[in-house]
């Protein structure tokens, strides 16, 4: 008796989607069925690489940069062939590999390689879903998910790469960061307030300076940290000698110590945050749980703004709009946003102040972050029947590093994994494209051995 392929089924096909599907390609030896969620029509770009404006650059140096987990430098080697067009350019592989493309362009990289990956594999067939899961029970040693607009099917491994969820309407009640505006909107306000001072204010500030917006910015923050730029040139780690200490106290102090170490010894500072970085989950994971709540509540802002960097180019622009006065940092929080006519009325309360007072704004974006959609009805599904559980911070599901997803009781569910920034709260670092990659290839070879077993279970009987 020979037993079925398996069915491995993806939910969610921006890059964390893609990503795992490339990995399994490349891992799972035998014959299996491949089926992706995604209800757009656009693989492998997401929030992250999708509906940017042309013009945005990736945050990262393209050399620092790949789907592949066993080729590193597999975007900067694409690039230099779409752009290099076989003349061999001398120089122009290295300025490559230091230089900050377009994300369109990181996206488009990744679906060529999503669907060269499915073509090499003339064993595995694949099946696109274009519709939304609305829930995922678990059945025996199998998984039955339903849709909104498409038959149920049964997979034996659910991989949910949801990320952070569908683009919906913002809390606040400001518009979202990526909504499309008429361009006589963009270009007849005279001022805009923006919620939040992290890279996506970055995007939406100059983004609408590009669009032709001429008025006056306010961004508010209650911490007012802006992100940092990058080095000059790409800088190797800086190993910084940080204890494995539980308090986080102590762990801050060790790394501004190591810092200021690095610029007294010439060697910019980033160099030491990007060696912290690659035992972050490590460190994240022995603290415990009131230390992490407590980086969270005072340490994350400066932390987010000195690890994700923007280029320097973009920087100095950033830096242009506050100097030059086009653009108010101001340190407060928003209690309320309402509809004034086709503008909008924010209640501020600065930072030190019991009052409040009230700003008036022709444009208003939230821009605090994207947070991983735990109301989704595949999410809840699973987490309501307990095969999955939501992490002590509430920022995603409790996984192994894997991915594997952690039960109610707190075991992991055999075949089912949340990746990526579905799993910050319980590894904190996973939310860029090497942490993810790492992760999906781990999860792959964790398949690819259920697959064999599988196999061996078969030919025993």
């Amino acid at each position: 008796m020979r037993k079925a392929p398996l069915t491995v089924c993806v939910v969610g096909g921006g890059f964390t989607g893609a990503a795992v599907a490339i990995c399994c390609l490349s891992r799972l030896d035998r014959p299996f069925h491949l089926v992706v969620v995604e209800p757009s029509t656009s693989l492998g770009r997401g929030v992250a690489y999708g509906a940017h404006h042309p013009l945005h650059l990736l945050n990262v140096r393209t050399r620092d940069l790949s789907v592949r987990a066993s080729q590193p430098g597999d975007f900067l080697n694409w690039a230099f062939r779409q752009l290099d067009q076989g003349e061999n350019h001398a120089g122009l592989h290295d300025g490559l590999a230091h230089t900050f493309l377009p994300r369109q362009l990181f996206g488009e990289y990744v679906r060529e390689r999503f669907f060269e990956a499915v073509e090499g594999r003339g064993d595995v067939k694949l099946k696109i879903v274009n519709a939304i899961a609305t829930s995922c029970v678990k059945e025996g040693d199998r998984f039955t998910l339903r849709f909104d607009r498409a038959g149920p099917l049964q997979a034996d491994v659910v991989l949910l790469a949801t990320a952070y969820g569908l683009q919906a309407s913002t809390l606040t009640g400001a518009l979202a960061p990526f909504d499309s505006l008429p361009p006589e909107r963009i270009n007849g306000a005279g001022t805009m307030a923006i919620i939040g001072s992290g890279l996506t204010m970055v995007d939406v500030l100059l983004g609408a300076r590009r669009d032709g917006f001429q008025g006056k910015v306010t961004v508010i923050s209650r911490h007012g940290q802006v992100p940092r730029p990058h080095a000059t040139k790409g800088v190797v780690p800086r190993e910084s000698g940080l204890s494995r200490s539980k308090r986080l106290s102590s762990l801050t102090t060790a790394v501004a110590i190591a810092c200021a170490a690095a610029e007294a010894d010439r060697t910019p500072w980033q160099a030491v945050i990007n060696s912290v970085r690659s035992s972050l989950q490590d460190i994240w994971q022995g603290l415990p749980v009131e230390e992490q709540a407590r980086f969270l509540r005072h340490v994350r802002p400066l932390w987010d703004a000195h690890r994700h960097r923007l280029p320097l180019e973009v920087h100095g622009r950033l830096q242009a709009e506050f100097n030059e006065g086009r653009a108010l940092l101001l340190r407060g929080q928003v209690t309320k946003v309402e509809r004034d006519g086709d503008g909008f009325k924010l209640t501020v309360r600065r930072c030190g102040s019991k009052e409040t007072e009230t700003l008036a704004a022709d444009l208003a974006f939230d821009c605090t972050g994207h947070r991983p959609d735990l109301a989704s009805p595949v999410i809840e599904s699973l987490v309501s029947q307990g095969a999955a559980s939501v992490d002590a911070h509430r920022l995603g599901l409790a996984v192994q590093p894997d991915g594997q997803a952690l039960g109610r009781g707190g075991a992991p569910t055999p075949g089912l994994f949340a990746l990526g920034p579905l799993c910050q709260g319980s590894l904190w670092e996973i939310t860029a494209v090497p942490e993810i990659v790492h992760q999906c290839d781990a999860a792959a070879q964790n398949i690819a051995a259920l697959a064999r077993a599988g196999m061996r279970e078969v030919e025993l009987t």
